[in-house]
């Protein structure tokens, strides 16, 4: 076998293995495995920062946002959360999982923090 024939079938494969680990590392995101709707929602009566964030996903902050507030976004495996800090009095945060309340929280709990979190699993 000459070597000049050999190259295109190791970069074939290698570009096969690539594109297979790949397809398994995207599986724990809700491309190739299971995946939810999801939807956050804040409601009250004043301007508060609202802190978030969806499974496979950094931390996001909304500062000084007037209520209510929702977000949504279709996801993978893991947690997902909301919270409000110094939350005012009628605060309340839900999360919502392909249309049906998974989480919620009516009233600041010790620290006056309203928040609720779900965790996706198979």
């Amino acid at each position: 076998m000459q070597s000049g024939s050999l190259r295109p079938r190791v970069t074939s494969l290698l570009a096969a293995g690539a594109a297979a680990a790949a397809a398994l590392s995207l599986t724990g995101c809700g491309l190739f495995g299971k995946s939810w709707d999801v939807k956050m929602e804040v409601t009250g009566s004043s301007a508060v920062n609202i802190s978030y964030s969806f499974s496979g996903d950094t931390d996001e902050t909304v500062s000084g946002r007037s209520l209510p507030w929702s977000h949504a976004q279709n996801v993978g495996y893991g947690f997902n959360q909301v919270g409000v800090a110094h939350a005012p009095t009628g605060t309340v945060c839900r999360i919502y999982v392909d249309g049906k309340l998974k989480a919620e929280q009516k009233k600041p709990d010790s620290h006056g923090t309203v928040s609720c979190f779900v965790n996706l699993q198979d």
